[in-house]
């Protein structure tokens, strides 16, 4: 049996909070945890997002907030489905910091600042009777800027997505409520 001394522990505390600290977490571009929705049924095939060659289905969640935001009385679920798909890119903002000299050569450099712009461009379309009735395109972005690298960074970027699906859904809301009974030909012109 192994017996630790209180110095040894202290040490093992003390990493283990640095390395939460430090290692790199992924962001979820997928997630929605600012509300819950109730179980429905889908309004849209799954909603994909696509990130830096991957594509990926939204979160259960954020796929019944979607269908949640779709007025049902214009666009009645018995003979209208929806089809939607967001693009997701990042552009730094400015040049890169002087402070990424020491990433080269400390592996595990914490301290990586990042300013970045995160953008979403959502295309949505719904059918009824198989015509095309609906069609929106939105663009959503979000401004990052950290000072660590880690898990704190993708809890910025994760704060920065839901901020953006949360406005893609107020406005997706908006603009099914609207009953606009014109020409989508003619839409572009307004």
């Amino acid at each position: 049996m192994k017996i630790f001394t209180p110095k040894s522990l202290m040490f093992m505390a003390f990493a283990g909070f640095f390395g939460m600290l430090f290692t790199g977490c992924s962001a979820s571009l997928t997630k929605y945890d600012l509300q819950d929705y109730p179980k429905t049924i889908p309004f849209f095939e799954p909603i994909t997002i696509s990130y830096a060659g991957t594509t990926s289905v939204l979160d259960t969640n954020l796929q019944r907030a979607y269908s949640f935001a779709i007025d049902t009385l214009n666009y009645p679920m018995e003979s209208c489905r929806g089809v939607a798909h967001i693009d997701a890119s990042v552009t730094p903002d400015g040049e890169g910091s002087s402070w990424n000299i020491g990433a080269a050569f400390i592996p595990f450099w914490p301290m990586l600042p990042v300013s970045e712009t995160w953008h979403y461009h959502m295309e949505a379309r719904i059918f009824c009777h198989g015509a095309l009735t609906f069609k929106v395109e939105f663009e959503e972005s979000e401004h990052v800027k950290a000072f660590w690298y880690g898990r704190m960074r993708a809890d910025l970027v994760n704060d920065a997505s839901q901020e953006m699906h949360r406005k893609l859904l107020e406005r997706l809301k908006f603009e099914t409520r609207l009953v606009r009974n014109t020409d989508l030909n003619l839409a572009q012109d307004f």
